[in-house]
């Protein structure tokens, strides 16, 4: 067996596809790699939450600290794991969402659990964006008999064709899609959406929020929540947040009604057969959370970043630009040519690995900038004047 090991590991090398991990030192704004001092553009903490000295020591001093100092659950939620902030942080998100709210480990444990639960129903039909998250895809693939259909990303007509070809043939039908695209970086036609369902009576919404949450939204509550107008919110009927990207913690969490989430307790394996996140790390998602309606000014830098960054990207890779926000992505198609790009960044002093294929489809190979709202503008400015360089050597 180790031999057939061996050879698939020899085609991803052929490919320039093969992953290793390398020790990383953090520090703030930057990483270290093998000694040398990198910007970092390839992180999910878009608000700079997990790196801000000031605001880790507030929550060390808050008494939501103090009462939920424990390492561990040491048991699933179903035994003796259900500590009391788990409820306290669900009730606390479903007065804002007006949903039912269940806390999961993570966005994977999430998406793979409800959305494999809920193919296990029966006659249903599952309409996947061809860009949704592996977790996902992984949810579907774990149950056999589940049937599903992917339409091109933010296809809006394509949807509304396998809508219309299948209403009449499925209990249900389940949109899945992402509220901010965590490769293309735009967002879901969630309005378009919205007004698809209605045409039917059996067709439900499935959004995850894992890059839009904290970051984006009236007081950062995400692409659903909008600008506080709740009648979007109102048509998704699973919604995920995630909280190991903007708000600086770790979990997530599955917002639906009371008859889902009961459903989901009873199940959804990865929520019942794992020992529950430690209650610290609920409570510094839920302290993450009570602050995010006072950090609009981050939201705010980091919307700033995003589009002076952007303007900067399309003069130089014109038609190669994706991503409407904090993800931005340049195709260079090619995964030996995303590495190059990345070793050459690399020695300018930035960190931005190489998204390659089949993460992305072929052709589709980049460097994904994520960007945070603490990076200096002119770091950003310096940072397009060094791909420019790079550009024009034609590589």
């Amino acid at each position: 067996m180790e031999h057939l090991a061996k050879l698939a590991l020899e085609k991803l090398k052929e490919s320039s596809n093969l992953r290793s991990l390398y020790g990383i030192k953090h520090d703030g704004l930057f990483v270290y790699k093998n000694g040398k001092k990198l910007l970092n553009l390839a992180s999910n903490d878009y608000l700079n939450l997990s790196s801000n000295q000031e605001f880790k020591q507030e929550f060390l001093d808050s008494e939501i600290y103090k009462k939920n100092l424990y390492f561990s659950a040491s048991s699933s939620r179903s035994l003796s794991g259900n500590f009391e902030i788990f409820e306290i942080f669900e009730e606390f998100l479903e007065r804002i969402y007006h949903k039912k709210a269940l806390l999961f480990n993570s966005g994977y444990h999430a998406n793979i659990g409800t959305i494999s639960s809920l193919a296990s129903l029966g006659n249903l039909l599952f309409l996947a964006d061809k860009s949704i998250h592996a977790s996902h895809i992984d949810g579907l693939k774990s149950f056999k008999k589940v049937a599903f259909k992917r339409f091109l990303h933010n296809d809006i007509e394509k949807l509304k064709e396998l809508l219309e070809d299948n209403y009449q043939k499925y209990e249900g039908i389940v949109i899945l899609s992402e509220g901010l695209f965590s490769m293309e970086g735009d967002f879901a036609p969630l309005k378009e959406m919205v007004f698809l369902k209605k045409q039917y009576q059996n067709v439900y919404i499935y959004l995850d929020e894992a890059h839009s949450i904290g970051s984006f939204g009236k007081n950062g509550y995400g692409v659903a929540y909008g600008e506080g107008n709740l009648e979007l919110l109102k048509e998704v009927d699973f919604l995920v947040l995630t909280f190991g990207k903007a708000l600086g913690s770790v979990g997530a969490c599955v917002l639906s009604n009371q008859s889902f989430k009961e459903y989901f307790l009873n199940f959804a394996r990865s929520f019942i057969y794992s020992t529950a996140i430690p209650p610290l790390c609920v409570a510094m998602s839920y302290f993450g959370f009570l602050k995010l309606i006072d950090l609009e000014c981050k939201r705010e830098q980091l919307a700033q970043n995003s589009f002076l960054l952007k303007k900067e990207l399309l003069e130089i890779f014109p038609k190669k630009i994706l991503g409407s926000y904090n993800i931005l992505s340049i195709v260079l198609g090619g995964n030996a040519r995303a590495i190059a790009y990345q070793k050459l960044l690399e020695e300018e002093g930035y960190f931005i690995p190489a998204i390659k294929s089949p993460t992305v489809p072929k052709g589709r190979e980049s460097l994904r900038l994520s960007l945070t709202a603490d990076i200096p503008k002119e770091d950003l400015v310096n940072f397009a004047k060094v791909l420019r360089k790079l550009n024009n050597e034609n590589l």
